[in-house]
């Protein structure tokens, strides 16, 4: 079946659009609290900071954190930041702001991808579910990299699977190119900006769902053809801004003192010692670990829809 079928065969009960869009104007509302209250210590603060002195300075290359070369996390939410500086001023409203408009774009993209394979009504819920969650709400207002991360993860996935889907054969009478070829461009983009927010090992929550279907729906012979690999590239093709701000800030300058040494390499540390390295602390920032870090997290962050996920996961 394919996803038109789908779509015209679909019999479940949606909420009328009157009570949906009320809910989601209260759950926008909701996540909307936090744009006002003071930025967050610790993190939330350095990184204003950081994006604010890209603002003042105009380089939009080096990352400084309290005078000092920064290399922790990559730059994409912090030009989005500093941007947002340079349109609305230095404040509050405007280190918030362009977050919850990434958050709500992950809520528009969680019901297009959701519609193409549910009900309506499924739909519906997912993205009230996703509106309304207690780490969505608290990433609103505690400012880090996770609102801009969600659209760029599930945002990905839904054009990837409308490629998987078929729309590859469709042609755009305004571009003159298919619309495969569109959604797979830009799966890619997201993908790159999404590398460019947290590093390599988001390429595992983009591709692992979309593999593991192919894999128990029978269609491992995706995994040969070449447009998959050409969205790898393409990914990484769209990194490259991320790529020369590292290799400009550290590889250029192995006298450099980071993590108490130097000679090091911001663009290995982008690939494998951020990611990596942190997984198997073996990286210059080491943590003490916590093998139920995702169970308890989980149970938190999904409040107040943490029982009713536990029960699904139990009965399903």
């Amino acid at each position: 079946m394919t996803i038109n079928d789908h779509l015209m065969t679909d019999t479940s009960s949606p909420l009328t659009d009157r009570w949906f869009y009320a809910l989601v104007a209260v759950g926008v509302f909701l996540n909307a609290t936090g744009l006002f209250p003071p930025v967050m210590e610790l993190d939330g603060a350095l990184y204003a900071c950081i994006a604010k002195q890209m603002a003042q300075t105009g380089d939009f290359v080096n990352l400084y954190a309290v005078g000092t070369d920064w290399l922790d996390k990559p730059h994409f939410p912090f030009w989005v930041i500093a941007l947002s500086y340079r349109i609305f001023g230095i404040n509050t409203f405007s280190y918030k702001f362009p977050a919850l408009l990434f958050f709500l774009g992950s809520v528009v993209y969680t019901y297009q991808f959701t519609r193409l394979t549910y009900s309506k009504l499924t739909a519906q819920v997912a993205s009230l579910v996703l509106l309304t969650a207690f780490h969505g709400v608290l990433s609103n207002s505690d400012v880090r990299a996770e609102p801009y991360l969600m659209p760029l993860i599930i945002g990905p996935v839904y054009h990837f699977y409308r490629v998987f889907g078929g729309d590859r054969y469709a042609i755009s009478s305004r571009y003159g190119i298919s619309e495969g070829n569109l959604h797979l461009l830009a799966g890619s983009l997201l993908t790159g900006c999404a590398l460019m927010t947290k590093g390599v090992f988001v390429l595992i929550p983009i591709g692992a769902g979309l593999v593991l279907h192919w894999l128990l729906t029978g269609h491992w012979h995706e995994l040969l053809k070449l447009r998959w690999y050409a969205a790898i590239v393409l990914s990484f093709a769209f990194t490259l801004p991320e790529i020369y701000c590292l290799y400009q800030q550290f590889d250029l300058h192995p006298e450099k003192v980071i993590f108490g040494e130097t000679g090091v390499s911001g663009i290995r540390f982008f690939f494998w010692d951020s990611q990596f390295g942190r997984f198997f602390n073996t990286g210059p920032i080491k943590g003490e670990g916590d093998k139920f870090f995702f169970v308890h997290t989980l149970l938190w962050a999904f409040i107040p829809w943490s029982l009713p996920y536990t029960s699904a996961l139990a009965s399903g």
